[in-house]
């Protein structure tokens, strides 16, 4: 190997200090940086404690319910007026609206047809009504208020097709049960319309197009079992 020079020595020492200097430097900050993280100044403090509870919407049936109460061998301009009372006992949040809704099972054209089924309208009292049976064979209700009577609307109307409230929820109004404690009296009333065509010598029982006419349609031997769905949607949402 050739022997170096002095110039290139000289160069070789040099770069071997600037080598350790940049060394030296990044260590440096390296330590800066460590050392930094360990003398931030901080400062804490606690506010509160705030309780916040969430609360409750209940809606029940009572202290009368004769929803289960059916009515056999009906027919077109019959009623069927059952009491089913709304409260809403225990409730700590008002409410926006209720609505009913309407299953059957099973289902035949009486509860389908929004024309010539079964159709639907409720009524309040500001008392408990006072039930009669009547008739033979019971059940026959009847129901008398002895204060002040009421029609509450679904969705605005005085009655509605039970179809409709199978489609759609219908919205109750007016009702005590809105506010928290409410009470509500209701005597609801189902009528096979007057005109509901039944010919068994135009057509089978319980068959044919709904909204049509005997020789198109007939609704008798039909048998739904209805189902009725109260629901309560809590008040609107505010600033507290």
């Amino acid at each position: 190997m050739a022997e170096r020079t002095a110039p290139q020595r000289k160069s070789e020492s040099r770069s071997k200090r600037k080598i350790g200097l940049s060394i030296a430097l990044l260590l440096g900050a390296g330590g800066a940086i460590v050392g930094g993280a360990f003398a931030t100044f901080t400062n804490s403090n606690n506010a509160g404690p705030q309780a916040i509870t969430s609360g409750t919407v209940k809606l029940a049936t009572g202290p009368k319910n004769d929803a289960a109460t059916g009515a056999t061998n009906i027919a077109a301009g019959d009623t069927i007026a059952r009491e089913v009372d709304l409260n809403s006992t225990g409730a700590t949040l008002a409410d926006q609206k209720i609505t009913l809704a309407f299953s059957a099972s099973p289902s035949s054209l009486m509860d389908t047809d929004g024309t010539n089924g079964l159709q639907v309208s409720v009524q309040a009292c500001s008392a408990p009504w006072t039930r009669t049976v009547v008739g033979s064979p019971p059940p026959a209700f009847t129901y008398v208020c002895g204060g002040a009577t009421t029609v509450v609307l679904i969705n605005g109307a005085a009655s509605a097709s039970v179809s409709s409230l199978e489609t759609t929820p219908g919205t109750l109004t007016p009702l005590n049960s809105l506010a928290t404690g409410g009470q509500d009296y209701l005597v609801w009333t189902i009528t096979l319309p007057a005109g509901a065509p039944g010919d068994l010598g135009l057509h089978a029982a319980c068959s044919g197009a709904a909204g049509g006419t005997a020789a198109t349609e007939n609704l008798e031997g039909c048998a739904s079992t209805l189902t009725y769905t109260f629901q309560a949607t809590q008040r609107n949402a505010i600033a507290q």
